[in-house]
């Protein structure tokens, strides 16, 4: 009877050891304030990794090269948690893991020209609608993402310069390459614009703390850099939305 029972018990504990293989360690983030400290996974280039670098506290950021090997991270224990965009998220969670329901970040970036510029705020508009209904706006962002590069946007003869604020401060938004240049989303984003307006975009880079006051101040024809929308700041008017970002929490169940 004893060994019986012991052959159970030793059976129950194998059935609880295999099926907790694999799990890692226990959840501890719970909230988007639990992640500082922590190692957090992300996506090798993506946005995520933008966000963590310029927004996050976490005591380490560990990039992974596709979705599999992130999800794999998370359940082992390697990172502690994994911030990831919601076009990618259905690839990440995968069994044993989850979403948190409030998102790390949701917002939309927009281009502010200051109100007593009605003309530039009219033009941006029409420009940044065509952008987007021929589908180069999402072709900026996508060649980022990807790994790619800047597209073709030199100005021609005769284009008027045109004063842009930005803050190179971030990859793959705005930064400078090995070369020195200029580059990123953003960029591209305002060179295409101007191009569309034949108009030859002159960069000022800036604090990003100040962007806003430059367009409000109108001390530049627009600013650009993840800027969010406020519908109640009466000093700038806001074009629509150039990039909107959902960043998603994703935890061991």
């Amino acid at each position: 009877m004893k060994k019986k029972l012991l052959s159970a018990a030793l059976a129950a504990l194998m059935i609880f050891t295999l099926s907790a293989c694999g799990r890692g360690p226990a959840n501890q983030v719970h909230s988007a304030s639990d992640m500082a400290g922590r190692v957090v996974g992300v996506l090798d280039g993506s946005l995520s990794e933008a966000y963590m670098t310029a927004f996050g506290r976490a005591s380490e950021i560990r990039t992974y090269g596709d979705p599999g090997a992130l999800a794999a991270g998370l359940r082992g224990g390697e990172i502690d948690c994994a911030l990831v965009s919601s076009e990618d998220a259905g690839a990440v969670v995968r069994s044993g893991l989850t979403t948190l329901s409030a998102p790390f970040a949701d917002d939309d970036y927009a281009i502010p020209v200051s109100v007593e510029n009605r003309l530039m705020i009219e033009n941006l508009e029409s420009a940044m609608v065509y952008l987007r209904a021929s589908g180069e706006l999402r072709a900026i962002i996508d060649r980022w993402e990807s790994g790619g590069g800047t597209g073709e946007y030199e100005p021609e003869d005769g284009y008027e310069p045109v004063t842009v604020a930005i803050s190179a401060d971030v990859y793959p938004y705005a930064f400078f390459d090995e070369n020195g240049n200029l580059a990123g989303i953003e960029v591209d984003v305002a060179r295409a614009l101007s191009h569309r307006l034949e108009l030859e975009p002159v960069f000022n880079t800036v604090s990003p703390d100040i962007l806003l006051y430059m367009a409000e101040s109108g001390k530049t024809a627009f600013a650009i850099g993840r800027i969010a929308s406020d519908p109640n700041n009466g000093a700038v008017a806001f074009t629509s939305s150039y990039l909107h970002s959902t960043q998603l929490i994703v935890v061991r169940k």
